[in-house]
């Protein structure tokens, strides 16, 4: 019988990428969007809820090849956005 694996494991290489980009982003999105005037802790919220759900979706679409259906990895980066923003936010405002 196949098993199917519901949690979706990625490699080392995936998880390095995923941590730089995160990196980058904070260090760069962040001051721009303080500079236009945007409370840190709100700039904070949204560059990692977005950036989250979009890296995570990105790498297990491009890099591991697990999904294969545009559909399926809309729903995903729709569900990790929420519960990114869910999580971001009590750590944030909680």
């Amino acid at each position: 019988m196949k098993q199917v694996h519901r949690i979706h494991f990625f490699s080392y290489k995936s998880a390095f990428l995923f941590f730089c980009f995160m990196l980058i982003l904070n260090l760069v999105l962040n001051p721009i969007l303080y500079g236009f005037g945007i409370d840190k802790e709100l700039s904070l919220f949204l560059v990692n809820t977005i950036g989250i759900s979009a890296c995570l979706v990105l790498i297990l679409v491009f890099i591991e090849g697990k999904f294969k259906e545009k559909k399926k990895s809309g729903q995903l980066f729709l569900l990790l956005l929420l519960l990114n923003g869910l999580i971001c936010f009590s750590i944030l405002y909680g």
